[in-house]
């Protein structure tokens, strides 16, 4: 009688499963929910089974962008039978609510449990490219053996997320070489084609910026006294927010400009470099918290505020495209022809097959 109610409790469970898979191929993620919550009932003391619902749960949620409700029962799937699918989507719940490290640490281990599930050193390899940790992403990709066994939309990602880390890295000729050896393999990708006009737009875009920062850098003078100090602001500022170089080369310029033009008298450098790299970021068209820019080097974000209001001043009374071309970072019209930098990856979609274990 155990062995019929078994078996009996497995079919109920493999025609909910075909009603999932169905429901999640229409989109219908919601009644996936509702189908697993009803089915988990009978399957208290099957773990293989619940573990299996709790997968389509997960996948459901994750779909629906309820990142956090999806972490319990991807984690409980993977306690009750680790697999590939339950360590991928608990990696996805986890990165998503921000918990980059536990994700890495979850990945890396069941990168050691399933060798032969690609997507999980994939899904690692991305995880730490969204962090710039480029070489040790490439590092990931470079341990994947690309061959027949890897469905081929993901052959073609894996060639064009090595392409892109290449060319973040600023290692143009190679990333141009994967594509050309992608391209070799699979010469119908309208992907692949799409990525080699965008690596060569980027590089293009990457050496108009590196000759115009030279420019910008041999051409700003010396200053003294407190110019030279709001200079040395407008430097830490830059550096503490992370900024391109760009942004704080104008910033610069626009102080040099500024000073020759309205003689100011600063009574402390940090709102002052704050405010020059805040006008800079607006001209590229961005709105930054004042508060946020002003706090971040410790500077009053009230006193930052009346600065910039002078600033805006000035940058008003120019011809806007002068002021473009001497003041704009990376919306520069010197910059003009060349798209900027693609997206380091465009990770593979979240619902993927597994191989077998």
């Amino acid at each position: 009688m155990a062995g019929s109610s078994s078996d009996a409790t497995r079919r109920q469970v493999e025609r909910s499963l075909e009603r999932c898979q169905e429901w999640s191929r229409l989109g219908r993620h919601r009644k996936v929910v509702a189908e697993v919550e009803r089915t988990l009932r009978v399957v208290q003391d099957h773990p293989k089974l619940e573990a299996t619902l709790l997968i389509w749960k997960a996948q459901a949620l994750l779909a629906m962008g309820f990142a956090e409700r999806a972490l319990p029962p991807a984690s409980r799937s993977w306690d009750l039978d680790p697999s590939p699918h339950a360590c991928h989507l608990q990696s996805n719940a986890l990165e998503a609510i921000g918990d980059l490290e536990g994700s890495e640490e979850l990945l890396r281990m069941g990168w050691r449990l399933f060798p032969k599930a690609v997507h999980i050193p994939v899904q690692l390899a991305v995880v730490l490219s969204d962090q710039a940790r480029h070489p040790e992403a490439l590092d990931i990709l470079d341990q994947i053996e690309v061959d027949d066994r890897i469905p081929e939309d993901l052959q073609v990602f894996l060639f064009g997320m090595q392409s892109n880390l290449l060319a973040a890295m600023g290692r143009w000729a190679e990333a141009e070489e994967v594509l050309r050896v992608g391209l070799g393999f699979h010469p119908n990708s309208q992907l692949l084609d799409d990525a080699q006009d965008a690596l060569k737009h980027a590089r293009r875009r990457s050496n108009a910026e590196d000759a115009l920062a030279e420019s910008w850098s041999e051409g700003l003078r010396d200053l003294d006294g407190v110019a030279s100090e709001v200079d040395e602001a407008i430097l830490r500022c830059g550096a503490v927010n992370e900024l391109p170089e760009l942004v704080i080369l104008a910033a610069r310029r626009l102080w040099r400009a500024f000073v020759d033009q309205k003689k100011p008298r600063p009574h402390a450098p940090e709102p002052w470099g704050a405010a020059l790299v805040l006008a800079v970021l607006e001209i590229d068209g961005h709105k930054p918290s004042i508060a946020s820019i002003a706090r971040s080097v410790r500077s009053n974000p009230s006193t930052a505020g009346s600065v910039l209001s002078r600033l805006r001043t000035f940058l008003a009374s120019l011809d806007p495209e002068m002021r473009n071309r001497a003041f704009a970072a990376l919306t520069n019209p010197r910059l003009e022809g060349s798209p900027s930098r693609p997206r380091i990856n465009e990770r593979p979609a979240d619902v993927v097959p597994f191989p077998d274990r």
